[in-house]
């Protein structure tokens, strides 16, 4: 029993230690990247930082509605979502795990009149980039084949992908 008690606390210590060196080497995050954050999502909620090769992501819920749409009385609803910035600050992306009814009428045009047409949706992507238009991803599903469509903001599909994104990072 003694034996066992002992092994217990020993691999309770452990795990603890392996936890907070693996979390403290992806929390280090400097200040000027927090503040760009902060300015950029003033009301973003559960952050979590991650490293993504040279870049820092926050991940968070936050509103969001489409650019240029009207400003109703309805709440805005919250997403799902990835911020990207560099080590010097600067913003570079923003992935928002949306729905379907916040595309633009062209992708949603587009997605129709396209050969998936058909096919269901099971996800969808806006990704907002640093001086570059946006891109819709939308992971479509039809009889266990998937796709990941990604079209401009013209409603055109830029890149047909066999199966699922693997990062948003070859967007940047």
């Amino acid at each position: 029993m003694k034996a066992v008690c002992l092994l217990l606390c020993a691999m309770s210590v452990s795990l603890a230690l392996c936890a907070c060196d693996n979390s403290d080497e992806l929390k280090k995050v400097s200040t000027e990247v927090l503040k760009a954050f902060e300015q950029r999502y003033p009301n973003a909620m559960n952050v979590d930082w991650d490293k993504e090769g040279k870049y820092y992501v926050a991940e968070f819920r936050a509103p969001y509605s489409q650019p240029g749409a009207p400003v109703s009385g309805v709440p805005t609803q919250t997403f799902e979502m990835e911020a990207w910035f560099d080590s010097l600050a600067n913003w570079r992306m923003t992935v928002i795990d949306a729905n379907y009814t916040l595309l633009p009428p062209e992708v949603t045009n587009g997605f129709t009149a396209s050969k998936y047409g058909s096919w269901r949706v099971d996800d969808v992507a806006i990704v907002e980039l640093n001086g570059k238009d946006p891109v819709y991803i939308l992971e479509v599903e039809h009889k266990g084949a998937e796709r990941a469509l990604y079209f401009n903001a013209r409603g055109e599909i830029t890149k047909d992908k066999n199966g699922l994104p693997d990062s948003y990072k070859d967007l940047l």
